[in-house]
């Protein structure tokens, strides 16, 4: 049988900041393919505790924007929290050797890519792929005048995986098809 190769991994974040320099309470990440259907999965937890030790940043607004988010958001990363190195080190290994040849996408790159990598460096670790391979799905959503507000959804707003997942599906659908 052969190796199913993903080239492209969708990424997520729920944090308790929107700088740079932010703690991360959950990451979300599916490789994915624009050929094949196939999916592999990463989710985890990170302990808030652990990246504000290290002097990553909690902000009183996020919290407050937090508190009026759907409760099942927040269940989902409050518990099972690992700490910043073992997240990195989990996300490393799962991303695998062949990282540098992965396309890496997020909902806008200057969120999530720039606080994954402050979390690398605040745990001295290399991050695990080069900025080139960094696209936006955001760009793309907006030249294909496409809304995410009024997409059709599935799972719950602000899980990391579930966020992805949904991410991957209208991208794929656009990209696919035009």
């Amino acid at each position: 049988m052969s190796k199913i190769v993903y080239d492209h991994c969708m990424v997520d974040l729920e944090t308790l900041a929107q700088d740079t320099d932010s703690v991360i309470v959950s990451v979300g990440a599916v490789k994915f393919s624009f050929i094949h259907d196939d999916i592999e999965t990463f989710y985890t937890n990170v302990d808030p505790r652990d990246g504000k030790r290290l002097g990553l940043r909690i902000t009183e607004d996020t919290l407050e924007w937090w508190r009026k988010q759907n409760p099942e958001a927040v269940k989902a990363w409050i518990k099972n929290g690992v700490s910043v190195d073992e997240f990195t080190t989990r996300f490393t290994n799962w991303l695998g050797a062949d990282s540098d040849k992965i396309e890496m996408w997020a909902q806008g790159i200057d969120f999530d890519f720039p606080i994954m990598k402050s979390n690398y460096q605040a745990v001295d670790k290399p991050f695990p792929w080069k900025w080139w391979n960094q696209s936006d799905s955001r760009t793309v959503f907006k030249i294909a005048q496409f809304n995410t507000k009024t997409a059709e959804r599935v799972g719950h707003y602000h899980n990391a995986l579930d966020d992805c997942m949904n991410q991957i599906r209208w991208l794929k659908n656009i990209l696919n098809n035009r």
